[in-house]
């Protein structure tokens, strides 16, 4: 029969060495725990802080070393001479060793299984990693960090422009928009402040949006600029007089490259944006 008594008692025990845990940290590797965050059961905290005890440990002369060397300088069957028919079942045995090393390699984009299995045979075992290995702990690769997709960036920064204008995420909104170069619907080039004025005028002419879809179909790649095309539309209620609207078409949206990589907007061409003689339909 269980003891609530002898159980909370034994929360309690492990709690205090938590604590006591968590000096010995920071008195060690000045590391700092934040105040206020929920608690996790007293058992996992533990766990958790071992875990950081030995990554510190290990941490403190831990030495570079490739990818290669991590998995133990394994051997790997050319692209070119493998059976093109076993390719699958080759990039499976790949991916199945690095997992038992703690190595996990994913694609946003999506990518063959030739150009996964070069990269991963070829590129990523003269990377360089941290020679540290820790129960629950995996050394992280994205395909597209060393292969960027900018058709993929662009559609998908359209789309997390899109989604965030009509949530009403005003300052994600702002923060997409490139430094130094934005243009208007109609255009004409403006200022970073114009383009946020636009942006507050088509919030405050409706009190609510109740609903938005997009489908992107196309993508024109030029340079360093992008430009997606989407069919689709929104729906809202007018501020003041909550009459519905909604507007349907096509939507452009003008990327640029960004320096932090993917891209920023500088322009949007959105049905209903601007006020036209024909604004609601």
């Amino acid at each position: 029969m269980d003891n609530p008594n002898f159980e909370e008692e034994q929360q309690r025990i492990q709690k205090s060495l938590n604590q006591a845990k968590k000096r010995e940290l920071e008195e060690k590797y000045g590391a700092l725990f934040s105040e206020g965050t929920p608690e996790a059961p007293a058992e996992i905290e533990s766990q958790w802080l071992d875990s950081i005890d030995e990554f510190e440990r290990q941490f403190k002369n831990v030495r570079r070393v490739t990818v290669r060397e991590f998995l133990g300088n394994p051997g790997f069957t050319t692209l070119e001479d493998s059976d093109r028919e076993r390719l699958k079942t080759e990039l499976d045995s790949v991916m199945e060793l690095l997992a038992l090393h703690n190595i996990s390699v994913d694609s946003v984009a999506g990518v063959s299984d030739e150009d996964l299995y070069r990269f991963v045979t070829t590129e990523l075992l003269d990377e360089e990693i941290d020679e540290i290995k820790i129960e629950g702990m995996t050394h992280c690769f994205i395909y597209e960090e060393f292969h960027p997709n900018d058709e993929y960036d662009a559609k998908s920064c359209a789309d997390s422009f899109l989604w965030d204008l009509f949530e009403r995420h005003e300052e994600y909104v702002v923060l997409k928009f490139a430094k130094g170069e934005v243009w208007d619907p109609l255009g004409r080039q403006i200022t970073q402040e114009e383009m946020k004025n636009l942006v507050r005028s088509f919030y405050n002419r409706y009190s609510a949006f109740i609903g938005h879809s997009f489908e992107c179909v196309g993508c024109l790649l030029e340079g360093e600029y992008a430009t997606v095309e989407l069919h689709g539309g929104w729906s809202g209620l007018k501020a003041g007089s909550m009459e519905p609207v909604s507007h349907q078409g096509v939507s452009e949206l003008k990327l640029k490259k960004s320096p932090y990589g993917g891209y920023d907007v500088i322009q949007i061409n959105i049905p209903g944006l601007i006020i036209t003689q024909r604004d609601d339909v």
